[in-house]
């Protein structure tokens, strides 16, 4: 079956909601009056409600708001009209640009004192059709009719027994929560009761660069703390930096943050944006003062810079980033075909004067909205992964100051996404968080210190999704909602655990990690599996609140984010939080 856009977004959001809410599709379908495989079917997509009731009922006991409600609505109207013979609309060619203004709609807050589910409209216009009960927003009544019938319908799916709306409790062994089938269990009959890692895999090494760092200045300084690869682009490394007249190169910063990285021995990843002004004189202003966010007049400039770069920096810049997020009008304003043309083009450049240096496609950004994966599958569809060896996007949680956690859910709808325009399972750089990271106050000290070393757990939490590489927001800026360090100072308490977190893994390789019930974890607990000199290590850590979990018989030691550690005794019951902490096992020689 090949989804429309509407149909593809309330699938996703249907089962992000369900994913969120740690229940079952069984769980879903008591708790609705709906059949199992009926949820099932609406989270995949594979069936589209006949009624906006459905998916409310399913969107309210999975603990979905306002504002997710009426996203569910537009996207729900948007199916239906698909189904109906409406289709998809068309996308627009000036994505990052003009188009952005179109493809915003799907995602905007619907005004205070109005409802997304009165008198909705597509993006063209048109009037929507929903079984005959919606009709045209411009003056109809229809509309508010079928509202007070489905707020009745509603009252009536939902009288269940009480045990339905009965809160799931966690055992003190941190088992399965009491009342919540485990993953995958219906709790009938013909279901299965599926125990077990999320993934496993023979025992592999987590190479250092994955922990990765964005260093946003030019003095040439590196963190301070343990790090395994840098990130330049808030670096004075801009193309309009280095090249500020046509054939008139700036090297020196460069080679100042170059040659500091290689003393460490960090593989650099060069980002590479920001027209010079002299290339597009008549382009769009970008958010850099000294940089256009339009493509050159001609090509060939750009073919020039990016040769004298590839060729100068052969052998000591590992990677080259061919733009930085091309989904805002503030980097990138052009036509999809050219930003293609362009990556193709430097592709070709760097492989034949550095052969060894890896090609990453451009970062882009804005992909919890539709209009960002829009932009991306429309990049796809170009054939530019062709020429990249690694795809760099933006995959922060749902709001910069959110759990990490979210990330899950992200990375997992990007790869669908890739997977469903045909190129399977992509190779994944986190290139860092979306624009509004700079709209977000600093977080607490507690929550600064367990998102740091959260961020690096939850990308090796999803390495069976492809996930290579994680570059953290930002090093030597005061001005981001968390601090690991600032130019001339040292490291903070984040920062130091972000060291540390490295410093217990070093020399392990990873074999499994999983979350929820089906590892014997409440929900929203997680943990990863090590192995390291015939020992197992195991980091446990929470999304919310504290739990308890019955270690095994061969538990000796427990090492803490604060650098204390204690002796553990055979078969306690250790608590676990939103802060990691690691468990040592006796080796299994011994």
């Amino acid at each position: 079956m090949t989804l429309g856009r509407g149909g593809a977004e309330l699938a996703e959001l249907l089962e992000e909601l369900k994913q969120r809410s740690g229940r079952s599709y069984a769980a879903l379908a008591h708790r609705t009056g709906l059949g199992r495989s009926t949820v099932h079917r609406y989270c995949l997509g594979t069936t589209v409600p006949r009624t906006f009731g459905a998916v409310e009922k399913v969107a309210r006991v999975c603990g979905a708001d306002r504002t997710e409600l009426d996203r569910l609505y537009r996207a729900w109207c948007q199916a239906v009209d698909e189904e109906r013979g409406g289709g998809a609309r068309e996308e627009g060619e000036g994505e990052g640009a003009d188009g952005d203004e179109r493809l915003a709609e799907a995602d905007a807050p619907v005004p205070q004192g109005s409802s997304a589910h009165e008198g909705s409209a597509p993006l063209d216009g048109s009037a929507r059709v929903d079984a005959g009960a919606v009709g045209d927003a411009a003056g109809s009544a229809v509309p508010r009719t079928y509202f007070w019938l489905r707020v009745v319908a509603l009252l009536l799916g939902l009288v269940v027994p009480s045990a339905a709306v009965t809160v799931p409790r966690h055992d003190a062994g941190g088992g399965a929560p009491t009342g919540a089938p485990s993953r995958g269990s219906g709790g009938g009959g013909h279901q299965q009761d599926v125990r077990g890692p999320d993934w496993t895999t023979a025992p592999q090494s987590v190479p250092s660069a994955f922990y990765g760092m964005n260093v946003s200045y030019d003095t040439g300084e590196m963190p301070g703390f343990r790090v395994g690869s840098v990130r330049l682009w808030h670096s004075g490394t801009r193309w309009s930096q280095l090249e500020p007249r046509r054939g008139k190169y700036r090297w020196k910063t460069l080679d100042r943050l170059v040659d500091a990285a290689r003393r460490q021995r960090l593989p650099v990843l060069l980002t590479l944006g920001g027209t010079p002004p002299w290339a597009a004189p008549d382009g769009h202003r970008s958010v850099f003062d000294d940089a256009r966010s339009s493509p050159p007049d001609e090509l060939a400039d750009w073919d020039r810079f990016v040769r004298a770069l590839a060729t100068r920096y052969r052998g000591r810049i590992e990677a080259y980033e061919l733009w930085d997020y091309p989904s805002s009008r503030g980097t990138w304003v052009g036509p999809t075909k050219t930003l293609a043309e362009m990556v193709e083009r430097a592709s070709r450049i760097i492989r034949k004067a550095d052969p060894e240096a890896q090609r990453v496609c451009p970062s882009f950004g804005s992909l919890w909205q539709q209009r960002g994966r829009d932009l991306l599958r429309k990049f796809v569809r170009t054939g530019a992964y062709r020429h990249c060896d690694v795809a760099a996007l933006k995959l922060p949680p749902r709001r910069a100051d959110g759990p990490p956690e979210e990330t899950v859910t992200l990375v997992k709808r990007v790869q669908r996404l890739f997977y469903s325009e045909g190129l399977g399972r992509v190779a994944l750089w986190n290139t860092g968080p979306d624009q509004d990271v700079a709209l977000r106050e600093h977080l607490d000290a507690r929550r600064a210190n367990n998102y740091a070393v959260r961020f690096y757990l939850v990308g090796l939490y999803l390495k069976d999704q492809a996930l290579r590489r994680m570059y953290f927001y930002s090093w030597g800026s005061s001005e981001v909602p968390l601090v690991v360090e600032v130019v001339g100072g040292p490291p903070t308490e984040a920062g130091r655990r972000i060291g540390r977190l490295q410093r217990w893994l070093a020399g392990a390789r990873i074999t499994s990690c999983g979350s929820g019930p089906g590892v014997g974890l409440p929900t929203g607990a997680y943990t990863c599996r090590f192995e390291r000199k015939g020992s197992e290590l195991r980091v446990y850590w929470t999304t919310r609140g504290e739990h308890r979990v019955r270690l095994g018989e061969d538990a000796r030691l427990l090492r803490r984010m604060d650098g204390t550690e204690s002796a553990l005794r055979p078969g306690r019951r250790l608590p676990i939080g939103e802060e990691p902490v690691l468990v040592e096992h006796r080796s299994k020689e011994n």
